[in-house]
């Protein structure tokens, strides 16, 4: 009986766990409008521990494990989202063409301009957007663990945002 019981809680926790899961992904929003072009993809064959300084500043990077550089060109056509979502892994986005919006996980509103940079953790929901009349083209640059097929992971809005 008491082996029973067992079972039956175990079979109940493994279906509200699926059911949690299908409604997180039943809340996220698709991307449209969004064209990723793969550039490259390579493996980290070392471990990089890079601290220099250059004219006007400084940069850090440090990494282990196994991880994987993966480079895309992506475009947003006008009115365009790449819907909420977070990455496996930092990434550096360089604006080319036009000006891109990113609400954060705060719903903050930024605007990176062609010519413009940014680089983030990727662990936070954020959700891109391009409101002008012209293609917003970008390139993004990720840092992820090795093999991951896609460093994008859907993603519920912030509790309260209306983006």
């Amino acid at each position: 009986m008491r082996a029973r019981s067992r079972k039956l809680l175990a079979l109940a926790s493994a279906g509200t766990t699926l059911a949690l899961a299908a409604a997180t992904v039943a809340l996220a929003t698709a991307p449209s409008g969004e064209t990723p072009t793969p550039i490259a993809r390579g493996v980290l064959t070392a471990p990089a521990n890079v601290n220099v300084k250059v004219t006007g500043g400084r940069v850090g990077v440090k990494t282990q494990g196994a991880l994987d550089a993966l480079m895309l060109n992506i475009t947003l056509a006008p009115g365009g989202t790449g819907g909420w979502h977070s990455h496996a892994g930092p990434h550096i986005t360089v604006v080319k063409q036009g000006t891109l919006t990113i609400f954060d996980a705060q719903c903050k509103l930024h605007q990176l301009s062609a010519g413009h940079a940014v680089i983030s953790s990727g662990d936070s929901p954020e959700k891109d957007e391009n409101k002008g009349t012209t293609p917003v083209t970008f390139d993004v640059t990720f840092l992820i663990p090795h093999g991951v097929k896609s460093p994008r992971i859907d993603q519920a809005p912030p509790a309260g945002c209306k983006a």
